[in-house]
């Protein structure tokens, strides 16, 4: 029995790893591990990546699906402002025209020929640029100085001219 047990022990050396290749054993092993993580998680990752880029692609798509109705409600919207906008402007140009006929005819029945002027407006042009002026620049104080100037101008001629 004793010689088997020397047997065993020299059977156990002979078959025994030195240090290093247990070394070298272990890190293939784990390299080989990590290897396969790295894939696992490339692969998961690759995944994502995919199931991203189709949600942003249906997301696009309902979006441009939006856009297009909200353009088509858009259109029939501004068709119908137009007409409403031509339809008015034609109501307006029938009473003018209704109206000068009319104020025509009670001229001359009333007045019997005999226009009536109405007297000028002094600086009218001024005053209108003026508004409008004010109106356009409403924050800014020195950007109608020049139409100021012009009805001042204007007011003081038509003053000194009825002296």
């Amino acid at each position: 029995m004793g010689n088997s047990a020397s047997q065993q022990a020299e059977q156990a050396s002979v078959f025994s790893l030195s240090d290093e290749l247990q070394e070298q054993m272990a890190k293939e092993y784990n390299n080989e591990q990590i290897v396969k993580l790295f894939g696992k998680q490339m692969e998961k990752l690759s995944e994502r990546k995919g199931e991203l880029l189709k949600e942003k692609v249906e997301q696009r798509t309902a979006i441009e699906q939006r856009m297009e109705k909200f353009r088509a409600q858009n259109k029939k919207v501004q068709e119908q402002l137009d007409q409403a906008i031509e339809s008015y402007e034609d109501k307006f140009a029938d009473t003018a025209s209704a109206l000068e006929y009319d104020a025509a005819r009670l001229e001359k029945k009333y007045l019997k020929g005999n226009r009536v002027d109405t007297p000028e407006i002094p600086c009218l042009a001024e005053r209108s640029d003026i508004a409008a002026c004010y109106k356009t620049y409403k924050g800014s104080p020195g950007a109608c100085d020049a139409l100021v100037e012009a009805l001042t101008e204007c007011a003081s001629k038509k003053i000194t001219a009825k002296q």
